[in-house]
């Protein structure tokens, strides 16, 4: 029994007739006959009654067959294209871009897992701000780009497909003797005055921040500023200064010299990857499936 096999009988059911399937089939009414009758056979149950010699019947058997005989076509061509999809995963590379949080949040793992399975698949990543990334992917520079927070207005969604991989908090980073230290959690009000490192513009850390003292009415006095949280944090080291770091993106970096607290409301960051719609690769389709699960 093959799966052309199985597919004839589901043509032979739809028609009612061995002519009419023969001619969707490309074959003549012998060669389908002659596969209608092994079939039967293999089952060892009548699967048609040719009684009625102006109608075709399909037996209690053939009914049963039928439904058996759709899944497995069924299953059968879901493998078909899954091998087809990995067939066309040919030798090449891949352009990715992201905001410089890899590893912090696992992902440096997810593509190595992808490169594993896919040795024929090289992948190049550009950390970069979000700005630059963004003006990438409207240039279509990027298979696919991780960012923060994303906007319709800054990519259109009809032109662009954007899921979500993971929810952070944006919290108030203090050396441990700070006076606000003792706060269970942050207002702006309470840094009032407070001197201010931060992460360079275009982080989306800096241009939440603004955003934040310009609800409430005030202004940052920001001292210093880097695209290095390594930096930043032994800036503020045994200092009156504060920082604003996204808590899973900060911890690989901090030591008991250092306390998070919340900020109150809290503050919610979506980490999210963006791939353009439309002549979507196999590949980046299938990189996708890795950065997500």
């Amino acid at each position: 029994m093959t799966i052309e096999d199985l597919h004839s009988f589901i043509v032979l059911y739809q028609r009612q007739s061995v002519s009419d399937a023969a001619v969707e089939l490309h074959i003549t009414q012998s060669a389908l006959s002659k596969r209608l009758r092994n079939l039967q056979a293999e089952v060892g149950s009548p699967l048609i009654s040719t009684r009625n010699k102006r109608r075709l019947t399909i037996t209690a058997s053939g009914e049963i067959f039928l439904r058996y005989a759709q899944t497995i076509t069924a299953q059968y061509a879901l493998l078909q294209q899954e091998l087809q999809d990995y067939r066309e995963l040919r030798r090449g590379t891949l352009h990715i871009g992201s905001v410089p949080v890899m590893a912090q949040y696992g992902l440096t793992a997810k593509l190595s897992h992808f490169m594993h399975d896919y040795p024929q698949i090289n992948l190049r990543l550009d950390e970069l701000e979000g700005a630059d990334l963004l003006a990438q992917l409207q240039d279509h520079r990027l298979d696919l780009a991780i960012l923060r927070d994303v906007q319709s207005r800054q990519l259109a969604p009809s032109q662009f497909h954007t899921q979500d991989l993971l929810t952070d908090e944006l919290k108030v980073i203090l050396p441990q003797d700070h006076p606000l230290a003792a706060h269970a959690t942050i207002t702006m009000a309470d840094l009032r005055g407070v001197d201010i490192v931060t992460l360079s513009p275009g982080s989306g850390i800096y241009e939440r921040m603004g955003t934040l003292y310009q609800q409430a009415g005030l202004t940052p006095n920001i001292r210093f500023s880097t695209p290095h949280i390594e930096t930043l944090l032994g800036m503020i080291a045994h200092t009156q200064w504060v920082t604003f770091l996204f808590a899973q993106a900060a911890a690989p970096f901090l030591s008991a010299d250092f306390v998070t607290r919340p900020l109150e409301p809290a503050q919610l960051s979506h980490l999210q990857v963006v791939a353009p719609r439309g002549g979507q690769t196999p590949t980046t389709a299938r990189l996708l499936q890795y950065l997500t699960r």
